[in-house]
């Protein structure tokens, strides 16, 4: 609890928006862009800077331009576009899959 406390000095005081949540399957919407992310146990946050996603089986996280998953580029993102993780391994994005960026 005395760490509680400060934490949420902290994030009262700043200026951007955070949201944390444990969901059991849903979609997550920020800076224009959908996530459906696998029905398991999972945080996230999303405000001003994006969505983060962090699941059993996936983590992902944009900033409403790109998009990372379990640490790799997976390329450009825009508004209106929707991100599905529920399938274990792919990633598609508005229906197509993608795979990583190559460096």
């Amino acid at each position: 609890m005395k760490l509680a406390l400060p934490l949420l000095a902290l994030l009262a005081l700043s200026s951007c928006k955070f949201k944390a949540v444990v969901s059991t399957g849903t979609e997550l919407k920020g800076e224009g862009i959908t996530f459906q992310v696998p029905d398991e146990t999972s945080s996230s946050s999303s405000g001003s800077g994006g969505i983060e996603f962090n699941g059993e089986s996936v983590k992902a996280k944009t900033d409403g331009k790109t998009l990372t998953v379990d640490g790799k580029d997976y390329g450009a993102l825009k508004a209106g576009d929707v991100v599905n993780l529920r399938e274990k391994g792919k990633v598609l994005v508005n229906g197509a899959e993608r795979s990583p960026v190559t460096p």
